[in-house]
């Protein structure tokens, strides 16, 4: 007779969120060099060891931490191909304007130089916010919206990495008038991109 399946305690989101949360605050203040999953630990009320049950090292958790907060992107879906660029370049804007962007870069760096963040971001190497603006070009040309041999890559890359740049240019002390203003630039930017795509199919 086969033993019965011994089933274990349901995983509880809030304990993930708090340590979400407590990685990020730690991440923010003190960097690589200075983040450890005894301090996250302390900050979020979660033992160690239920840490390690949820993430193998501090790398993995700190990755996990940092791309947490661009799962906006997944949600964008109008049905209609501009109106979903238009606002995945607003929201890509307003999350790298803020302090959990700057995360995003940072890690990015960081990385450069530790082999521990390398290899976990090696383990992940297109983040959910890469593989959700990739769906958004993709539901475009199953529309019919794009022509049929659009590189989806390269759409993506060509707007998100115009707001990166727009982003990482403007002065700290303009943000926030920049930001007030940039639905006219992101406008003509997704209307740029989406006119050379069919200029030149």
């Amino acid at each position: 007779m086969a033993k019965a399946q011994r089933v274990g305690r349901p995983r509880d989101p809030a304990v993930d969120t708090r340590a979400l949360e407590a990685a990020r605050a730690v991440y923010a203040e003190r960097g690589w060099s200075g983040f450890s999953l005894d301090e996250v630990a302390r900050r979020s009320g979660i033992g160690k060891g239920s840490l390690y049950l949820r993430w193998p090292n501090k790398a993995a958790l700190l990755v996990a931490a940092v791309r947490e907060r661009t799962r906006f992107i997944a949600e964008i879906d109008t049905g209609e191909l501009r109106a979903d660029l238009v606002e995945f370049a607003r929201g890509w804007m307003e999350y790298l304007g803020a302090d959990e962007g700057a995360l995003t870069s940072r890690l990015g760096v960081d990385a450069q130089f530790s082999p521990e963040l390398a290899e976990s971001l090696t383990d992940d190497p297109y983040p959910e916010h890469i593989r959700a603006t990739r769906a958004i070009v993709r539901r475009g040309i199953e529309r019919g919206e794009l022509p049929p041999g659009a590189s989806v890559a390269l759409i993506a890359d060509l707007i998100a990495g115009a707001v990166s740049n727009h982003v990482r240019a403007t002065p700290l002390h303009l943000r926030g008038q920049v930001w007030a203003e940039s639905a006219g630039y992101l406008a003509e930017l997704v209307d740029t991109v989406l006119a050379g795509v069919h200029a030149r199919s």
